[in-house]
């Protein structure tokens, strides 16, 4: 008897169903993008609990005839390729004609279309695969697709999804992309009657960009355009005075479709690898546009990930469209962002008028976003030559103590801030007994950032970020884990916050005001920050920020209070922690080697890194052939 059977069609579309259709996000991703592909240029998705009782998709497309309507939903049925050659030119984002089967293989669903050609539009139900009923139906042009009960006969899969807002998140995740994408298009996005979601739709990305990311934020990015031989580049990139904690608010669109890329990202990273520290990563809005011959899209049952040809040609263009943008003059005009006491540039009042307008008209049905495309005058801060030298090489104990993290009364000499307490109240993060460190003496300073030290093991080099990144960790690790108090701020700081992050705000309030983050609700997905933990109360907003970038992605119902509290020492100690090219005196590199052999992990700082290697006398006796 054979071993190998023909699966029937029901199955079979089962099965293509679970590599297309995920989850909510999955059915939204593949409408909207057909959507796009019919030219529409607003779409509107409406979702009920998350997605999982209902997910509904309007555009005002092109729609489809009643012939089409009907074979739309046959597997491998689609109107974006004629012949095998058009693989290798696909501009369309969607190609495979597998998306609508695989939806309604797996949800009751209801399709509703009308041509402008058409005098009367078409209703087609089906279910589980099958078509129910082919009525004719007065409607406007363009689509209506309503997916109900999504996985009601897979119930295995259905099981596996997270709750209602973490699932609308993920939309809001993926309608924030696709409005950077494509600027020129409206989307607009509801959980029931509540609009969550709606980007401008008049052609400026920067526009768009403000609504997702802030005015503030947009400000402080700067234009890429390039043209090389291979490769177009549009969009916007951060300054090196605006980063965050994770790569996440980093946007890929090739040829008009969000990916996702480890290549491009590394290629960021290298482009901004001596302008912003270790464990940063810039904000980016990037179009770039190849050859569709050298794109191949089909490597993904999604599409979200693509392979290139001519990578290393491609590469190196893009490197140079980077770096073009990161030499202009305007990316160091916010150079007094980063002078003490400065948290923003001086505007003037028009500036400053045209900002609070934007906020306060700011209506959630039409999103009013202050034209950024004309230039904002700002005038120049006025420094004395004496003020803009920036001292690379100022004492050691600044960045130590860091006092504008500790209030008054908690003062402390470099030792003692070097030496994390660890005798009472310790964090669960650390262990019951200090790991043996070796007694070093320092010898020097191997710029920009390395230091020279000698033992009973031969040669140590220490990277002083990461050795004083772990020294901070763990002393602010120790201060948090045993009194976490909040301090009111003088002026409250408001966040305009994408709406996903809102969300993760309003899910975990309650837990967020108990390790010191006292957060208003302002309206839309707008926060003011009112006070935050007394040791982070110098750069609250910065800290805040990266906090949320950190606990993202992981859509937990509960935040672990010493998840959080971890979190938080992992970012302060990175912002507080000495950088490259600072110079270190013996008595600084002793206070720092200190405080490394108090830690309770000192060989390597809180995201992994080594903070220091060995070179032992036989090496050196074999180097030098002794």
């Amino acid at each position: 008897m054979a071993s190998i059977i023909l699966l029937d069609e029901f199955t079979a579309n089962k099965i293509a169903a679970g590599e297309v259709v995920e989850r909510p996000v999955s059915v939204v991703k593949e409408l909207v993008e057909n959507g796009l592909d019919a030219g529409a240029t607003r779409i509107i998705v409406e979702l009920i609990q998350g997605g999982l009782t209902s997910i509904k998709v309007v555009d005002n497309g092109s729609g489809m005839s009643g012939a089409d309507a009907e074979l739309c939903f046959q597997r491998h049925a689609t109107s974006k390729i004629k012949a095998p050659e058009d693989l290798s030119s696909i501009l369309t984002l969607g190609f495979r004609g597998e998306a609508l089967p695989s939806i309604a293989a797996v949800a009751k669903v209801t399709l509703t279309t009308r041509t402008a050609n058409d005098l009367a539009g078409t209703t087609v139900q089906i279910e589980g695969g099958l078509i129910q009923s082919v009525t004719p139906v007065g409607c406007p042009i363009g689509t209506t697709i309503d997916v109900k009960e999504l996985f009601y006969n897979t119930p295995a899969r259905r099981k596996f999804l997270k709750s209602a807002n973490a699932e609308t998140s993920q939309v809001s995740d993926l309608l924030t992309r696709l409005a950077m994408a494509r600027p020129d298009v409206r989307f607009e996005l509801y959980s029931g009657k509540k609009q969550l979601f709606a980007s401008p739709g008049k052609g400026s990305l920067k526009d768009a960009v403000a609504v997702i990311y802030g005015l503030d934020n947009v400000r402080s990015m700067l234009e890429v355009n390039y043209q090389g031989n291979l490769v177009r580049v549009a969009g916007l990139i951060s300054k090196p005075v605006l980063t965050r904690a994770t790569r996440h608010y980093q946007n890929f669109f090739l040829n008009g479709r969000y990916i996702r890329s480890g290549f491009l990202s590394s290629i960021i990273q290298r482009s901004f690898e001596t302008l912003i520290p270790p464990g940063r990563f810039p904000i980016a809005v990037l179009r770039i546009d190849v050859d569709p011959n050298q794109v191949d899209v089909n490597v993904h049952p999604t599409k979200m990930e693509v392979r290139l040809a001519r990578e290393k040609e491609i590469e190196e263009e893009l490197m140079e469209a980077l770096c073009l943008s990161l030499n202009a003059p305007e990316a160091i005009t916010g150079l007094w962002e980063m002078m003490p006491g400065r948290n923003s540039p001086p505007q003037t009042e028009a500036a400053t008028a045209a900002k609070e307008e934007a906020v306060t008209n700011r209506e959630p049905a039409d999103p009013k976003v202050t034209n950024l495309e004309q230039p904002i005058k700002t005038e120049a801060p006025k420094y004395d030559q004496g003020q803009l030298r920036f001292n690379n090489h100022r004492n050691i104990s600044a960045p130590l103590a860091k006092q504008s993290f500790f209030p008054r009364e908690q003062k402390e000499t470099l030792t003692q801030i070097s030496q994390p307490r660890l005798e009472e109240n310790k964090s669960p993060y650390q262990t019951e007994t200090a790991m043996e460190f070796p007694d070093l003496t320092p010898l020097g300073q191997l710029p920009p950032t390395y230091l020279l030290a000698h033992g009973v093991g031969g040669l140590y080099i220490i990277d002083q970020h990461a050795a004083h990144e772990r020294v901070l960790y763990e002393k602010y690790l120790d201060l948090l884990s045993s009194n976490v108090e909040a301090q009111m701020l003088l002026e409250p700081l408001a966040l305009e916050l994408p709406h996903h992050e809102a969300q993760l705000i309003v899910q975990h309030i309650v837990e967020l005001n108990e390790i010191g983050f006292i957060l208003e609700h302002f309206g839309g997905d707008t926060f003011l920050l009112r006070g935050a933990p007394t040791n982070a109360i110098a750069e609250a907003k910065e800290v805040f920020l990266d906090l949320l970038a950190r606990l993202q992605g992981g859509f937990v119902q509960k935040i672990d209070k010493n998840k959080v509290i971890d979190q938080l020492a992992a970012a302060m100690a990175c912002r507080d922690a000495a950088k490259a090219g600072q110079s270190f005196n013996a008595l600084e590199t002793k206070a720092l080697l200190d405080g490394l052999t108090q830690c309770q992990k000192p060989y390597t700082c809180p995201h992994g890194r080594p903070t220091l290697i060995q070179i032992s006398q036989e090496e050196l006796k074999k180097r030098f052939k002794r």
